[in-house]
């Protein structure tokens, strides 16, 4: 081959390389020379609400746990497992027989003191007039006393213990102790069932009003702290704060609740401050250990700066907006974003009032990009 064919050779499998080149991916295309056109915004300052939010667990308002107060066989369950009970409804009865027996041997044991009581009654007031006439001896009054002191005594401990086997016989009526929903029974009817710390036989719920916990770090109650200390944040005149609930579908609970409770310390093993709201739940909304959203309503922004969303762009360092230099140029400057309300964002540091930021074609702009304002 000469050197001629060699040289047009070459040319060719230059030229069939070079229109196999691989086109450049969406994203990937140089940026377009020249100035980019972009629209522009002022950096203003206003008032906004300052809303706090933090993921929140619901809680009954009361948790009570239905204990057997005496011994005996499960005879019923009465109410129906996961239902709502009013206050003083029968939940479980437990086999009276033993105990109704107890009570008719208090009962007897009551009348025979009683009857002791009356006799030595009887004696000792004949007793003190035959002292008197010398027809009975002071010893024999002393006796008289002390018979009647120890009747009455035991007459006492009579009608106590007649009161108390009442009042066993009435523990094997179980009543709910306030309205409410049962859990299911703990215990199967037919079982033998011992008083105290073994005869759980089910847990009630009141879940009006719902209680819900929620937390907030420390670092976030410190700089509240030195917002408010600032006058940056203004807390309700009534020192008082609305608490909004939104459920996991998205729902918004109608319905306002209020703190009720700040824990006086830190969680050190979580570094947070535990607080509570109380919510009307007559609706039933709300079950206990349900997870919820929560935004704390009350306190406002004074005089804040804010740029609208749309500006707010996020690189390597953190936030940043494209704010416009006298030569039509564009600086990337790092801010400090607090609070996102509707379209615009809350801007605690990085500009300045006044300051005009690129608003669009954001896209094509980088630091030191020259720009052309959009005029409309």
């Amino acid at each position: 081959m000469n050197h001629v064919t060699t040289i047009a050779l070459s040319s060719i499998i230059l030229l069939a390389l070079a229109g196999c080149e691989r086109p450049k991916a969406a994203g990937m295309e140089k940026p377009p020379e020249g100035p980019v056109p972009v629209s522009v915004t002022t950096v203003q300052s206003g008032n906004f609400p300052a809303i706090l939010e933090a993921t929140g667990q619901t809680m009954a308002f009361n948790t009570v746990q239905v204990y057997a107060r005496v011994n005996g066989y499960l005879q019923k369950r009465v109410y129906t497992e996961g239902q709502k009970v009013n206050k003083e409804d029968v939940l479980f009865t437990i086999d009276p027989s033993d105990l109704k027996n107890a009570l008719e041997s208090a009962k007897a044991s009551y009348e025979l003191a009683s009857a002791n009581h009356t006799n030595a009654l009887a004696v000792l007031n004949r007793m003190k007039p035959l002292v008197q006439a010398n027809a009975a001896s002071a010893q024999d009054l002393d006796t008289a006393t002390a018979n009647e002191r120890n009747t009455a005594a035991a007459l006492s401990g009579a009608k106590a213990s007649l009161e108390q086997a009442k009042l066993n016989l009435s523990y094997t009526t179980i009543k709910a102790p306030m309205s409410g929903y049962v859990d299911k029974s703990k215990m199967d009817v037919g079982t033998y069932i011992a008083a105290g710390a073994n005869g759980l036989l089910t847990t009630m719920y009141q879940s009006d009003p719902m209680y819900i916990n929620f937390s907030f770090s420390e670092n976030e109650k410190i700089a509240r702290q030195n917002a408010l200390a600032s006058g940056k944040l203004v807390a309700p005149k009534d020192g008082k704060y609305e608490v909004e609930l939104t459920l996991g579908d998205g729902t918004v609970i109608t319905k306002k609740g209020r703190i009720n409770f700040i824990a006086p310390f830190i969680d050190p093993a979580t570094g947070t401050i535990s607080y509570r709201a109380n919510i009307d739940n007559s609706d039933h909304m709300l079950l206990p250990g349900q997870f919820v959203h929560v935004k704390v309503k009350g306190m406002e922004w004074k005089n804040v700066l804010y740029v609208p969303q749309k500006t707010l762009l996020t690189g390597e360092k953190g936030k940043f907006v494209y704010t416009i230099e006298a030569n039509n140029t564009v600086t990337a400057k790092p801010v400090v974003a607090t609070q996102w309300i509707g379209s615009d964002v809350l801007i605690e540091s990085g500009i300045t009032m006044g300051e005009k930021i690129a608003t669009d074609g954001l896209t094509q702009l980088h630091p030191g990009s020259q720009i052309i304002v959009n005029e409309k």
